[in-house]
């Protein structure tokens, strides 16, 4: 009965939140008058684009897969913190929130994104894959370094609000600058596996890197059109989302698991 209660909250807030786009895209809508995303008119992704509020249906719905994953990680940040978890992200609320509400903007960011095709559309999109990988990064640092959460926010906000300007100012930029987020964030990963007796269940990892390794080929491979139907219900981008939701709950996983050596601080 204690599990079914854990999961009562977050889906109730992901149906209702399904149910308000399901409203919203019942209704007669033309996104003409707004600026166009930059891929338009004829390069964003493999789907088809349809008339009305929903221009790539698959490619929108698959994307609140991301809002599901983040709402379940605020609903056990609640509980771990409850029982006093051994590590930064079941010991402190701070952490998991900012990376469950990152996940959550992913989401709704894409889900607006492939509706609009808009430039509004693409600049959440980006900006919530840009909140995700600064959190990692920043996390990374943190599990080696002083880092408190309160200063952990402070560069977490700074930060997104800098890549935000250069995402309005340089759009053209954007895959290159996640990219390079991603690849940085390795680093602090390294000198904590090289710096600390690390308890951790790695599995977890392994199943992240992988899972993302597949999403990326499939992306390149329905962004290039190598592999594409567009009016088929299945879309590899929409692919693209369901594995990289698969993945950052294994990211989660993997964070959740660390176990700090006794005597050892959570900051060392």
């Amino acid at each position: 009965m204690e599990k079914i209660r854990f999961f009562i909250t977050p889906f109730s807030v992901f149906f209702i939140i399904l149910a308000i786009a399901a409203a919203l895209s019942s209704i007669d809508y033309s996104w003409s008058n707004w600026k166009p995303a930059s891929c338009m008119p004829d390069n964003c992704f493999c789907e088809i684009i349809h008339p009305g509020a929903i221009a790539q249906p698959a490619n929108a719905w698959s994307s609140f897969g991301f809002v599901l994953v983040g709402l379940l990680v605020i609903r056990q940040s609640g509980e771990d913190v409850r029982r006093r978890g051994t590590n930064l992200m079941t010991s402190q609320r701070a952490y998991p929130v900012v990376f469950g509400t990152a996940l959550i903007i992913i989401g709704l960011g894409s889900a607006f994104y492939h509706a609009s095709l808009t430039f509004a559309g693409q600049f959440f999109d980006v900006m919530g894959m840009y909140l995700a990988a600064v959190f990692i990064l920043l996390y990374n640092f943190s599990r080696v370094s002083a880092l408190s959460a309160r200063r952990f926010v402070l560069i977490y906000v700074l930060l997104n609000l800098i890549l935000a300007f250069i995402l309005l100012e340089w759009p053209a930029l954007r895959r290159y600058i996640f990219a390079a987020l991603v690849l940085f964030s390795l680093w602090p990963e390294y000198r904590v596996r090289t710096q600390k007796q690390l308890k951790i269940n790695g599995f977890f990892l392994h199943a992240a890197w992988w899972t993302l390794v597949a999403a990326f080929i499939i992306w390149v491979l329905d962004l290039t059109k190598i592999l594409c139907n567009p009016n088929s219900w299945l879309q590899g981008h929409a692919l693209w989302h369901l594995l990289g939701t698969i993945a950052a709950g294994f990211l989660y996983l993997y964070y959740r698991s660390e176990l700090i050596p006794h005597g050892r601080s959570l900051f060392k």
